[in-house]
């Protein structure tokens, strides 16, 4: 009896013997982790990213590095090393090539100076305007889901045209989205000039001057506009020469040159992506000004990289039955979602009509 008696009271001695040693024992190496602790800096994880290191080549570049070590917030839009490879930029040594101001305004536009989430976007939004570093908007969208299908939401953002592959990625400083295309916009600057700056586009120019409807490319707009390159048109036998001999009375030039212009209009190749996703349209009919035909767009993606291609084809109706003609493809993304202050242009290959069949009966 004793001895259990002794047993009892040795048990409850236990708990105050470790009251009175466990806070002797210090374990400094043990501490809580603060908020952010295990996030880096905008320009740290760009820097620690493989996909990533052309867009730090360029950020070191332009001086932007300590900037982007700031508290911010930041949102960070980068292209992966793939979207630049595709302009041509291979190495970081390539950045040397190019005009300062214009790469140091290039890096800007992909700088939000707002955290801003994938739960930030309207659901179902299209070309909602944010301000960047450089003081210009970028137009994002987001494919939400299609109604009576909400259970299955496609959930795909989109800064002008290019796809967001990797969202939401959290920073010490703000977020980053990942993009695969990088996003090309010059202001100040129309979709006119910027075709006059480039001898490839000489045909289709002399065809839209030759039929009245070059000058309205300097106008304001919006225009969408796929432009066919010099390669394709000589393959149908389209020339300056031959331009120059046509009797403009002879022919329908809005089939023939003004069908791959789409005024009143400013489309990303994402846009019918998204367009498809919101509201179940499948492609864009847009009649031609002054004519009883249509412009007929349409695009693609592919399920695992989620580039975008796509393209504009001729059609006598929207839908069947109709006659479809020539078609011209956007095949490179690197290639399509020009933006411009007046409108976006895509680069297309292929004729959408040739001149016999544009002929007046």
């Amino acid at each position: 009896m004793n001895t259990r008696k002794s047993i009892t009271q040795a048990l409850l001695l236990i708990p105050v013997f470790l009251l009175l040693v466990l806070p002797s024992c210090k374990h400094n190496d043990l501490e809580i982790e603060k908020e952010n602790e295990n996030f880096r800096l905008a320009t740290d994880f760009i820097k620690n990213n493989y996909d990533m290191t052309l867009f730090y080549a360029a950020i070191e570049k332009v001086g932007l590095a300590d900037k982007l070590r700031e508290n911010g917030p930041f949102t960070l839009l980068v292209p992966n090393d793939a979207a630049f490879r595709e302009l041509g930029i291979n190495r970081p040594s390539d950045f040397s090539k190019m005009n300062q101001d214009s790469l140091k305004a290039l890096v800007q536009r992909h700088i939000l100076t707002r955290r801003l989430l994938f739960s930030d976007m309207p659901h179902n939004g299209v070309d909602v305007r944010y301000k960047t570093m450089a003081g210009t908007e970028v137009y994002a969208s987001m494919a939400g889901y299609a109604p009576g299908n909400e259970a299955f939401a496609a959930n795909e953002l989109y800064f002008n045209g290019s796809p967001v592959t990797r969202k939401d990625v959290t920073l010490a400083n703000g977020t980053l989205h990942m993009l695969n295309k990088v996003m090309k916009y010059t202001p100040q600057m129309t979709i006119q000039t910027w075709l006059l700056a480039r001898p490839k586009y000489s045909i289709f120019i002399a065809g839209l001057k030759r039929f009245g409807l070059w000058d309205q490319l300097a106008a304001t707009g919006s225009f969408t506009v796929f432009a066919p390159d010099n390669e394709g048109l000589k393959a149908a036998g389209i020339t300056e020469a031959s331009i120059a001999e046509m009797d403009a009375q002879k022919y329908m030039g809005t089939r023939l040159f003004g069908s791959y212009i789409l005024p009143r209009t400013h489309f990303f190749l994402s846009d019918f992506e998204v367009f498809r996703t919101n509201n179940g349209q499948e492609f864009l009919a847009k009649k031609i000004d002054n004519d009883t035909w249509y412009s007929f767009v349409f695009t693609t993606k592919n399920f695992f990289t989620k580039v975008i291609t796509g393209g504009i084809n001729l059609r006598t109706a929207p839908a069947y039955p109709n006659e479809v003609y020539g078609s011209a493809g956007a095949e490179v993304p690197a290639l399509s979602d020009h933006l411009f202050d007046n409108g976006v242009l895509h680069e297309v290959k292929g004729v959408l009509l040739l001149p016999e069949q544009a002929l007046k009966k």
